[in-house]
């Protein structure tokens, strides 16, 4: 049966829409006239999805941020059963209790979900995949599953920035000082919003004094020119790594919407990022990634395109990721990422733009 609504269950965070986005174009060739709902946690998820697709109703809900959460998860429940889904693709973490209820009170015939899911008996549709997949491989499973083609060459995620914020970016980089840089490098120190249970998305994060070192050398060295990236609560961060660096350092965190922010990421020669959405939004726009990885593990997550470099702190402990084994405020994989490595790292991506070597050990 050709299913006439579909449900897209949950599509998380920036990072998480990233990967889905070509997966929803596939959804929508493959049911062209069917009516597709996806649900996502964060107003720019909304917006790339809806970048990528047409005739697609994207619906932001993040409980976490609600004063009266299950009286809106309530009303999401009424709202999800009027609509009279036909087929439901959950792409729910592990250990999620609330996406498989979702998905099975929506009263769906066909619902898709991983045997991984500690609620999986919920669905009646199932997916093999290990629970340390790539997310990419995760959603194409699922697909599958749900009977659609999914040939993977298709489903890499490419972005091109929206042709409507290019003056609005430009403007702000010429503002910035920045129209005759040779070498841009963009930095990403923050993490997302994501919690799960006992994870906090700052475990994720490099410390201050590590991207500072950094921004001096490129600065000093490379004559580049720096520039911070993120949301508003991360512009102290930026801040604070700027003073410390002692050169000068563009802080646009909060400064710029997601339209302008490819554009800016895309003139970027390379962008240094910890495990953000932010990272995986700049390797599908091409551009040359450095990430920077410690509880989280890059054979689940590393960011898409080629050419990327990962650089994967180490410690007893890691990868912890969604159960970390400790109560410190910062990880201890991250903090044993040396500035020489992430030297060394950026060195290689801009060797081919620019006569870069790294200093001498």
């Amino acid at each position: 049966m050709t299913p006439e609504r579909i449900l897209l269950l949950p599509i998380c965070g920036l990072g998480d829409a990233v990967f889905y986005a070509p997966y929803l174009r596939a959804i929508r060739e493959q049911y062209a006239k069917a009516e597709v709902t996806v649900i996502v946690a964060t107003a720019a998820a909304r917006a790339i999805l809806q970048q990528a697709s047409e005739n697609v109703e994207v619906i932001v809900f993040n409980r976490s941020q609600e004063k009266r959460p299950w009286m809106r998860v309530l009303k999401l429940v009424w709202a999800i059963r009027r609509r009279k889904f036909d087929l439901v693709i959950s792409g729910a973490h592990q250990n999620s209790a609330r996406v498989p209820l979702l998905a099975f009170l929506s009263g769906a015939s066909v619902r898709v979900g991983a045997r991984s899911e500690k609620m999986s008996f919920l669905y009646n549709r199932f997916v093999d995949v290990p629970t340390t997949a790539h997310y990419k491989d995760r959603y194409r499973s699922l697909l599958r599953a749900a009977g659609i083609p999914a040939p993977a060459q298709r489903l890499i995620p490419a972005l091109a920035p929206p042709p409507e914020a290019k003056s609005a970016a430009m403007r702000l980089w010429r503002e910035a000082g920045l129209e005759d840089a040779e070498l841009v490098i963009g930095m990403v120190s923050g993490a997302d919003t994501n919690t799960r249970s006992q994870w906090q998305p700052y475990l994720k994060r490099w410390n201050n004094e590590g991207y500072a070192e950094v921004a001096k050398w490129a600065v000093r060295e490379l004559d580049a020119r720096v520039v911070m990236i993120g949301s508003a609560s991360e512009s102290v961060l930026a801040d604070e790594i700027a003073a410390l660096s002692g050169v000068p350092i563009v802080n646009w965190c909060g400064k710029t919407g997601l339209k302008e922010l490819q554009w800016i990421i895309s003139k970027c020669a390379a962008i240094i990022s910890n495990d953000t959405g932010t990272m995986h939004l700049a390797g599908a726009l091409g551009t040359q990634v450095l990430a920077l990885f410690g509880p989280t593990s890059p054979a689940s997550f590393k960011p898409p395109g080629e050419g990327n470099r990962i650089i994967q702190g180490h410690a007893p402990c890691s990868p912890c990721y969604p159960y970390p084994t400790c109560n410190l405020t910062s990880c201890l994989a991250m903090n044993n990422i040396a500035p020489p490595q992430v030297i060394e790292g950026l060195s290689v991506l801009l060797s081919s733009r620019k006569n870069v070597t790294a200093p001498q050990k």
